[in-house]
């Protein structure tokens, strides 16, 4: 799958297309499906911390749909994966913490995101799990 970024509101780096490519490629996955990635840390947890999962939603077209960033909320064994950040394309909303914006507002902390994000898929943390439809 090739993946076209033309249409995106934010500048998507060629580090972090090249990666979501290769996840995706590296798999035997069927031509002309959506693909739902899910990148975890395995030793992520709420005593030990470590690195955020995330989701990244691609369709048929190749057309970034969602950056999904969740986080542990909560106390010990009461902790709940929630949603932290979302750059959701396909509706136009960045939503930070439960509030919705305007996907312009995320722009920034976008930039940050795709950098951190980026150098932790390069460091090897996540396992990754693809999922068609």
């Amino acid at each position: 799958m090739k993946i076209n970024v033309t249409r995106l509101p934010y500048k998507i780096d060629t580090a972090l297309v090249k990666q979501l490519e290769d996840e995706i490629n590296k798999r035997d996955l069927p031509e002309g499906c959506a693909v739902t990635l899910n990148l975890r840390d395995p030793n992520y947890s709420v005593e030990a911390g470590g690195f955020h999962p995330v989701e990244i939603r691609v369709s048929a077209q190749g057309q970034i749909e969602y950056f999904t960033d969740f986080a542990l909320v909560g106390v010990g064994q009461f902790a709940e994966l929630a949603t932290e950040i979302d750059f959701d394309f396909a509706n136009g909303l960045f939503i930070h913490f439960g509030n919705t914006y305007p996907l312009s507002a995320g722009n920034d902390l976008y930039g940050i995101w795709q950098e951190n994000f980026t150098a932790y898929h390069s460091m090897g943390v996540f396992e990754v799990e693809c999922v068609t439809d």
